[in-house]
C-alpha cells in the first residue's frame, strides 16, 4: 500500500490498485510466480540452502546472548527476491532496500493525516503541514528506493532474452511489450516498480516477522520448545534435509506454527471510495473463538484423534478473500522448514536476568516490540 505514493500515482502495483488492473495484476503475478517455483517442490532446495545458512550463522553467535543475526531478513527474502529479479541479495545491498522500507512504513502513518484530517492543511502554512507529516522523509525515502528498483528493471532490459525469461520481471517485461499498444493494457514500466516493491515488502513483513515471533515464544516457553526438541528428534535424526512431507510428522511444530500465525496477523485493505481496514486481531484474540486467547497455548490446535487442526474461520494470518496474500504457500513453507532446520541444530532461551517483551506492536503488522532483543543460542548436542 506505501509503495503506491511512488511517483504520486494511487492506482499502481499490487496493493493499492483496483478494479481492472488489480485483477489483471494479481493474476500475472499468481501464475508467473506459480511458474517460477512458488509453492512447487522445485523451491525446496533453494529454501533448505538458505535455512541451512542461517544456522550456520547462529552457531557462530552461540553461548553469548545477541540479537538474532541480521542475515536471517535477507535469506527470507532471497526465496522470492530469487523468483523475482534472479538476485540473492547481499547484507550491505539488503539493508539498503530494507532501510528504505522502514522508513516509508515509519513515516507512511504521518500521511493520514493528510487523508483523515484534509482541513488541517488549510490552517496551516504549507511547509509546516508537510513538516509535521514527515513527508519529505517519505519522499526521499520512496524516492530512493524508486530509484534501486528502476535500475535493477533497467539491467533486465538491457539482457531480456525473450526467448529465455530469467524471473518476473522478465516475464512482465516481455507481456508488457506484447501489449504496449493496446489502450486498455493496464501494463506499465512504473506499476512493474510498485508491484516488485509490493513483493519486496510483503515477502519480507510475513515470514520474517512470524520467525522473529515463534523464537521469542519458544525461548520463553522452554517446556514447548523441549516437546518440539523430541518429536524433531524422532521424526529427523541430525543431518537429513527437512521437507515439505515432515510436516506431517509434526505435529507440536505445525500447531506451533498456528499459535504463531495467530500472534501475527496482517491487513488487508479493499480501496472502494474509501480505506476498510480487515484487523485480524479482532478475531484472532476473541474469547469467542479461542479460550485463553492471550495465552501461548499450542495444545488447542490439536484434536480429539491428537491430529492437527486449524480453524479456518478464526485464524486468517495471511488475510482473506480476493486480497489473501499471494505468497502463502511460499511463507508456510519457509516457516516450516527454517524453523524445523533451526531447530535441528539449536536451542534458544531467555539470557541469564534477561527478559523477552512480548507485547505485540499493532502498527504496522503486529512486530515483535522489538526485533534486537537478545536471545542465548545453544548449540545441540
Amino acid at each position: 500500500m506505501m509503495f503506491s505514493l511512488l511517483e504520486g500515482d494511487p492506482k499502481l502495483g499490487l496493493a493499492a490498485s483496483n478494479g481492472i488492473r488489480w485483477n489483471n495484476s494479481r493474476k500475472f503475478t499468481l501464475r508467473h510466480l506459480r511458474d517460477l517455483g512458488m509453492g512447487k517442490s522445485k523451491i525446496v532446495s533453494a529454501v533448505q540452502h538458505e535455512a541451512s545458512e542461517i544456522v550456520k550463522v547462529m552457531k557462530n553467535q552461540a553461548g553469548s546472548p545477541a540479537p538474532l543475526p541480521q542475515a536471517l531478513k535477507p535469506a527470507v527474502i532471497n526465496i522470492l527476491w530469487q523468483m523475482v529479479a534472479s538476485m540473492n541479495l547481499i547484507i550491505k545491498k539488503f539493508l539498503d532496500i530494507d532501510n528504505m522500507i522502514h522508513k516509508i512504513h515509519k513515516n507512511a502513518a504521518f500521511l493520514m493525516i493528510e487523508t483523515f484530517f484534509p482541513w488541517v492543511k488549510t490552517i496551516l502554512p504549507e511547509s509546516l503541514f508537510n513538516f509535521i507529516i514527515r513527508k519529505h522523509i517519505f519522499n526521499e525515502a520512496s524516492s530512493a528506493l524508486e530509484a534501486k528498483l528502476k535500475k535493477i528493471v533497467k539491467e533486465h532490459i538491457k539482457n531480456l532474452d525473450e526467448n529465455n525469461p530469467r524471473d518476473y520481471i522478465d516475464d512482465y517485461l516481455i507481456e508488457e511489450k506484447k501489449h504496449r499498444d493496446n489502450p486498455d493494457s493496464t501494463m506499465s514500466i512504473r506499476d512493474l516498480v510498485v508491484c516488485i516493491a509490493d513483493l519486496f515488502s510483503a515477502g519480507l513483513e510475513t515470514t520474517t516477522t512470524m520467525i522473529y515471533w515463534a523464537v521469542f515464544y519458544l525461548a520463553s516457553f522452554p517446556e514447548v520448545q523441549k516437546k518440539l526438541h523430541d518429536e524433531i528428534d524422532k521424526a529427523l535424526p541430525k543431518g537429513i534435509l527437512v521437507t515439505m512431507e515432515d510436516k506431517k510428522r509434526n505435529i507440536v511444530l505445525y500447531r506451533v506454527n498456528a499459535i504463531d500465525f495467530k500472534f501475527r496477523h496482517s491487513i488487508v485493505f479493499i480501496f472502494y471510495d474509501a480505506i476498510v481496514g480487515m484487523m485480524a486481531g479482532s478475531v484472532h484474540f476473541d474469547s469467542k473463538y479461542f479460550e485463553f486467547p492471550k495465552e501461548f497455548r499450542p495444545e488447542r490446535f490439536i484434536n480429539a484423534e491428537g491430529k492437527f487442526e486449524s480453524p479456518k474461520e478464526c485464524l486468517m494470518p495471511f488475510g482473506i478473500g480476493k486480497r489473501q496474500c499471494l505468497g502463502e504457500s511460499l511463507a508456510r513453507m519457509e516457516l516450516f522448514i527454517f524453523l524445523t532446520t533451526m531447530l535441528q541444530e539449536l536451542q534458544f532461551s531467555v539470557p541469564p536476568n534477561q527478559t523477552i517483551d512480548l507485547t505485540p506492536n499493532p502498527v504496522p503488522a503486529f512486530h515483535p516490540p522489538k526485533f534486537d532483543q537478545n536471545i542465548l543460542i545453544t548449540i545441540r548436542k
